[in-house]
Parts: structure tokens; sequence; C-alpha cells
């Protein structure tokens, strides 16, 4: 039985909804939070972590000199719900808490361990990334499965190692459906693209709890966004 919906992620939804209908259209302004609490009836916080929700989304971004602006990119099309089946929802969360636990600490590991040539290596991935994802406009899917992967062979734990091989179809399967709405919202595209070039960073200047920090701060981002854009998925 589906968790009931964080308040949060209710306004959120209603806030995309809004977007979708042309009430808010691209370029425009949100509302400020407070009066977006005095319309919802709510505390700041829920405030708060909707909008961080759609920010790790792509669909709206902050400006200097305050205030949130729908992207200009964006459009109902492209915003709509992704429909998945109730066990690739079930198969999304359970990958998430095991990416959780392993992939911050393979980041750990890989900036203590990583051979010269695999740091090359994943300046190439991430190089790569920046082509497809920003230069080119797509998802970025193939190098973005690439990266991670070299993180975990950088550990040299060969027990790591063999848990994304055995994890490896499901995590190819579950990153096309997280990463499709990507594909036109070119906010997210660079948060993601930045995301991963500040692990790669840490790791080249062999700073491991950065390292760490930085891969956490990546999939919290990518789970924010699924609690938009996936039906019943809540964190």
């Amino acid at each position: 039985m589906p968790q009931k919906e964080k308040v949060s992620q209710t306004i959120s939804r209603e806030l995309l909804q809004l977007i979708e209908s042309g009430k808010f259209p691209p370029g425009s302004k949100l509302p400020t939070e407070m009066e977006l609490t005095a319309q919802f009836g709510v505390s700041r916080v829920p405030i708060r972590e909707a909008l961080s929700m759609l920010r790790a989304a792509g669909v709206i971004s902050s400006r200097q000199g305050g205030g949130s602006y729908v992207e200009e990119a964006t459009n109902s099309t492209l915003l709509q719900r992704i429909r998945i089946e109730s066990d690739d929802v079930e198969s999304i969360k359970y990958l998430f808490e095991m990416r959780k636990i392993l992939e911050p600490e393979a980041a750990y590991l890989a900036a203590l361990r990583r051979t010269s040539e695999q740091l090359e290596q994943m300046k190439q991935i991430v190089k790569k990334m920046e082509d497809e994802s920003i230069d080119k406009g797509n998802s970025a899917m193939e190098a973005d499965i690439e990266f991670h992967r070299s993180v975990i062979l950088a550990t040299q734990n060969p027990i790591m190692i063999q848990t994304l091989e055995n994890l490896s179809s499901l995590y190819e399967r579950t990153l096309k459906i997280t990463l499709r709405p990507n594909a036109e919202l070119v906010q997210k595209r660079r948060a993601v693209y930045n995301e991963h070039h500040n692990i790669l960073l840490a790791i080249e200047v062999e700073e491991p709890e950065l390292a760490k920090i930085q891969c956490l701060i990546h999939l919290k981002n990518a789970e924010k966004k699924l609690s938009l854009f996936l039906k019943d998925y809540t964190i």
C-alpha cells in the first residue's frame, strides 16, 4: 500500500499543475514563500520543500535578487507525470536505498584509490556528458551510467564491483526512467552535469569526504525529482 503523500509533495504537484495549465507560464515568477504559505494554509517548511522538488526537477530556478522562476523550456507536454508500472516504482525505491548506501562510500574510496588512468577515464566521461547534455541537449544516459560505473571501479573493491554488476540491468532500466524528464529541461541537464563534475573534482583532488558529500547531494536531488514526477513515490 502506498504511503500517504507528504504535504510538500502535494503542494509541489499542485504548483506543477498550475505551471502546466499556463497560470505560471515559462519565464514567469512564482509567488513568494509568504504568499504561498497563505495560499496553501501551511508553514514555510513544506513550501520550501515543494520548491526544492521543483528546482531539483529543473522546472523552476532561483535567480539573483530572489524569487523562483519557471524555466523557459517548460511546457505542458514535457511536464506530464511519467506513467510507469507500480513494480517499477518499487524497484526504483529499493534501488535508491541501495545507491545511497553504496555510491557515497564508493566515491569516498575512489578519491583515495583511483589511478591516474581511471581519473582520466572519468574526465573523458564527464566531458562526453557535457557534450551530450549541454551542447546537444539530450539526457546523456549512457555517459551517466558510465560515470557511476567508473567510480565503482576506482574503489578497487572487488565486492563493490561485483555488486554493481549484479545490479547493472536494474540500474540501467531505472536510469532510463529517471533521466527521461531531463531531455528538454535545460536547467536540469546543466544541474546534473554540474553534480557529476563536482564529484569528479573531489576525486581528482583526493578529498574523500568531499567526494562522498557531493555524491550524496547528487542522489538527494535525483530523489527530489522522482518524488515530483513519479506517482506514489515518497521520500
